[in-house]
């Protein structure tokens, strides 16, 4: 036993060995009993609702916190404390939070009491009026399908079965839930006096964060610090400070974006002389929101609520419609958001897809900044590997070159196949590498 050696190849890899079977073990285990812990999980996500809730609250208010005290509060504190310098902080800090709540306070009562009436009166009435509009429908197409009697026909029994079905669901489905909205609220006083508490609550938290913002971030520090590098800890600050850029400034400009253009929608609906205008402007509106399939969601319901009133109105609406979504596609949109993701259209398509097929409404929301940060941090290992192997970061070189050789590391570009264009253009690209390179 003395003379006994510790091999530190064979140690190595026996105790990975053992570290993969214990991660499938515990993988397999979790596969058996993920529907408990998924109840778990989500028993536990509810009591800590209301401090998650606090938290995203002071994550969205603390821009405005920021602008009040500094352009606001923090000269008048000093102006009244003089030099005290922390009383005059404490007082600027709190007047901030105070505003900043005051203010979205008061903007979500006045949406809810001007906007909320105007859309349940709206959605009514085209329930009453379902039936009307149908016919006035089905004249229409009489008078513009004369000469094709076989698909008159057709779409005439196609809107009366759909019409029909549609009728019967809005009379007694959908318009005796909106009527008995007073007794569901009443029956659900338990429910609404908990959500109200948990709102409390988050907004105590809210105001809690937000007031010792520094302290947090601090302590935050220190903890990374005691498990980190100082170099490592570095990179996690900047790809947290790029991932609060990413998700802050695609918010931001989303939801000024989507204002803009509801507003301009119930403007140009009252022009064009649409009852439901308040309506169909929320629709679109916030819709919008949704990247690339938003502008389609919000269109197609609100070209059908048209349609029911005149369909020559529903024709110069989708006009409007498309005319308004290139201006916000091309105009507006970049101009706010400017590239504030740095993704492609293929990329912002595949987070979209991915975020609303895992996620929902939800995901289709934060797929996009989510994605852009997973894609910031993938590009910035790949370019840091190439770096460390000595190899160019620039796509340009990537594109026209066969490999690179194992031993020179220069590349070995493709061949011309057509009148020595491809040459020529590759020679460009090298000559780029190069220079940049120096």
């Amino acid at each position: 036993m003395k003379n006994f050696k510790w091999n530190k190849k064979y140690l190595y890899w026996g105790v990975t060995a053992f570290l993969v079977i214990i991660a499938c073990i515990v993988f397999f285990w979790i596969i058996q009993r993920w529907s408990g812990l998924r109840a778990s999980f989500s028993v536990l996500l509810g009591i800590l609702s209301p401090i998650i809730g606090g938290f995203v609250m002071a994550y969205i208010l603390t821009p405005f916190v920021k602008y009040f005290e500094r352009k606001i509060f923090h000269p008048l504190g000093k102006k009244v404390f003089g030099k005290k310098e922390k009383r005059a902080r404490s007082f600027s800090r709190g007047m901030s939070i105070f505003l900043a709540i005051v203010l979205v306070v008061a903007l979500a009562s006045a949406l809810f009491s001007l906007v909320i009436p105007q859309v349940y009166d709206s959605v009514e009435s085209i329930v009453r009026n379902l039936s009307t509009s149908i016919t006035k429908a089905e004249k229409w197409a009489d008078k513009w399908l004369q000469g094709y009697p076989e698909l008159e026909a057709t779409f005439t029994d196609i809107l009366g079965a759909a019409g029909g079905r549609l009728t019967q669901w809005a009379k007694t489905s959908l318009l005796p839930q909106m009527n008995d909205i007073v007794s569901i609220v009443s029956t659900g006083v338990i429910n609404i006096l908990k959500a109200l508490l948990n709102l409390f609550v988050a907004a105590v938290v809210s105001v809690y964060v937000m007031f010792s913002r520094e302290k947090f971030a601090a302590h935050s520090k220190k903890i990374l610090y005691s498990i980190f590098s100082p170099e490592k800890v570095k990179g996690i600050i900047t790809a947290l400070k790029f991932t609060d850029r990413s998700f802050m400034g695609f918010f931001t400009g989303k939801l000024l974006d989507s204002l803009i253009i509801g507003i301009i929608c119930y403007v140009g609906c009252l022009i064009i002389g649409i009852k439901d205008a308040v309506l169909i402007g929320v629709i679109v509106g916030i819709t919008n929101i949704i990247p690339f399939f938003g502008p389609f969601i919000g269109a197609i319901p609100s070209a059908l609520i048209v349609l029911m009133y005149s369909p020559m109105q529903c024709l110069i609406f989708v006009i409007f419609i498309i005319v308004l979504q290139q201006f916000d596609g091309n105009i507006l949109g970049p101009k706010i958001l400017g590239s504030t993701t740095g993704l492609s259209g293929f990329w912002v398509l595949f987070a979209i897809i991915l975020g609303g097929g895992l996620f929902g409404f939800f995901g289709m929301l934060v797929g996009v900044p989510t994605f852009a940060v997973i894609y910031a941090g993938i590009k910035t290992l790949v370019y840091r590997r190439l770096e460390k192997s000595g190899l160019p970061s620039e796509t340009a070189v990537y594109e026209n070159m066969s490999y690179f050789d194992p031993v020179s590391l220069e590349p070995v570009w493709l061949e011309a196949k057509k009148s020595g264009k491809l040459s020529e253009k590759t020679s460009e690209v090298s000559n780029k590498a190069d220079s940049s390179e120096e």
